[in-house]
């Protein structure tokens, strides 16, 4: 008897599973997952204010969302013109890193782990380099960044440079400041400065 329920659950959890492609169940899901993704651009401004007002952004960066698969809530910009993305991370706090870091050199320690915690691909850099040390200004507040060069260790001779740069902000149900790192790697033959320089000086806080 016991073998029989066993085979009749089988058989429901397959007609479901059935059911669910044939009635559009899988085109619902995809389209839930990508209106979160990529929503309009005034919902995007609105719903990620924590993070900074993006209305001044130029239309060039396509702005999105991504699922909090590693503990870090992101959001990315995307450069049409050359499909460079830029991802600002939530760290939920100050205690891995914070603005203060990238003024006592503390950053310079930390960088190897901190985009290996971040990553979200097997791609592991090494040989990090700092190559510049630097402020934007947006919209009147100063950022900071660092500017590195790094090796990619899975992929032979391939060369990357990156910024980093942070700022703080209070999230509306958070009682204190939390850090939020504006990534982006590139290929070294492809790294363009104004990209990065163009999207973060848009920022207002």
């Amino acid at each position: 008897m016991g073998c029989l329920k066993k085979l009749l659950i089988k058989i429901i959890i397959i007609l479901l599973i059935v059911a669910f492609f044939a009635f559009g169940g899988w085109a619902f899901v995809k389209k839930t997952i990508n209106d979160y993704q990529n929503p309009p651009r005034s919902e995007f401004i609105k719903s990620e204010k924590n993070y900074a007002d993006f209305s001044y952004v130029p239309s060039d960066y396509q702005l999105s969302r991504s699922f909090n698969i590693f503990g870090y809530k992101k959001i990315n910009a995307k450069y049409l013109p050359t499909n460079q993305k830029i991802t600002i991370y939530d760290l939920k706090n100050e205690e891995k890193i914070s603005v203060n870091d990238f003024k006592t050199g503390e950053i310079d320690k930390k960088i190897n782990t901190l985009l290996n915690n971040l990553k979200d691909s097997i791609i592991t850099f090494e040989n990090f380099q700092i190559l510049k040390k630097g402020s934007y200004i947006a919209k009147g507040k100063s950022i900071p960044y660092i500017k590195f060069s790094a090796k990619v260790k899975n992929v032979p001779f391939k060369n990357v440079i990156g910024i980093i740069a942070c700022y703080s902000t209070t999230n509306e149900k958070a009682k204190t400041p939390s850090s939020k790192l504006i990534v982006t790697v590139v290929d070294s033959k492809a790294f363009n400065p104004a990209i990065v320089s163009g999207f973060i000086n848009a920022l207002k806080f």
